[in-house]
């Protein structure tokens, strides 16, 4: 229904009218990695194929809306100066997969981007945990209750035990180590955090443990800088640009931002940025395997907000 709704919205104009009525609003996309293992696909808005992120950054390269830096872009929203309908690559947590395949393809397009790195799993050969738990029992047919207890087991045991606990749970479960040795749960290294910056993609503050409950807020903002500079060797100042993990987001970590010197933090909700929006809630759109282009280019738009804000009506009355 909805790709329908899009289709006719497209071709009756909406697009080029959403485009210039929402001109001033900054556009965030936001990805995740990439998966690279073969068969079973798994994380719909977690991860997507390459090709499809290939072919998404040549599409947003071709429709000529101009996309920055996320800094450039923050800067320029609140002096009111963006440029008309413009756009910011983000991406979430740091996968192994950001640096193999999705810098190589923003490369290629010649994208600025920025990747929010979540810093304990960096430089630990450990897949994180309870998505590779998850996948596993999913690819297995297991029931989804099993996952939680499993994982909190697994994470329970030191670090240097948890990667024979992984793979005998996935040899058990008849499942080849293929995502093992691909590393599709696994971050990057400090190494290749390091060539990122080095090659031109922005890297940023997403906490050290995953984790932003107020009262850990500073403290994990605090260790996941000092790993950043000292990956990468930037001073701990330039890392001032901030993403929830799992968009959670609360009121009382606003003032712990302020306090660290944080110029903005995205959510996962959707939406464009208006020039007064609030620089700790801006919104993004999470793109995704099941994304069609239309949906994207609707984003880009800035008709998605006008057929979402209807569909809300809808649902009220």
């Amino acid at each position: 229904m909805k790709q329908a709704v899009l289709s006719v919205a497209a071709k009756s104009g909406l697009f080029a009218l959403a485009r210039r009525a929402s001109a001033k609003r900054l556009r965030i996309l936001c990805y995740h990695g990439l998966w690279t293992t073969p068969g079973f696909q798994y994380g719909d808005r977690l991860f997507m194929p390459p090709a499809q992120f290939e072919a998404r950054m040549a599409r947003l390269k071709r429709s000529g809306y101009p996309v920055l830096g996320l800094d450039a872009a923050v800067a320029a929203l609140a002096a009111g100066d963006l440029p008309d309908n413009a756009v910011v690559v983000t991406i979430d947590d740091g996968w192994a997969s950001t640096h193999t395949h999705m810098l190589p393809a923003l490369e290629a397009a010649g994208l600025p981007s920025t990747v929010y790195v979540t810093s304990w799993y960096v430089g630990r050969d450990l897949p994180v945990v309870n998505k590779a738990v998850d996948y596993l029992h999913a690819r297995a047919g297991r029931p989804a209750v099993e996952v939680a207890p499993r994982a909190a087991l697994i994470e329970a045991l030191p670090p240097g035990d948890r990667a024979a606990a992984l793979r005998d749970l996935s040899m058990s479960l008849g499942i080849p180590l293929d995502w093992w040795e691909g590393r599709q749960f696994h971050s990057m290294t400090p190494a290749e955090v390091a060539d990122c910056v080095h090659r031109g993609m922005d890297v940023q503050l997403h906490t050290h443990r995953h984790r932003a409950a107020p009262g850990q807020l500073g403290a994990e903002l605090d260790a996941n800088r000092a790993c950043l500079a000292d990956w990468t060797g930037l001073p701990p100042a330039h890392f001032n640009h901030f993403c929830y993990p799992s968009g959670e987001y609360e009121p009382e970590a606003e003032p712990v931002l302020a306090a660290q010197a944080v110029r903005s933090a995205t959510l996962v909700d959707q939406g464009t940025n208006a020039p007064d929006a609030n620089p700790y809630r801006l919104r993004r759109f999470l793109d995704g395997r099941s994304v069609s282009d239309a949906e994207f280019d609707a984003y880009l738009s800035g008709a998605l907000d006008v057929v979402d804000a209807a569909a809300a009506r809808l649902r009220r009355r």
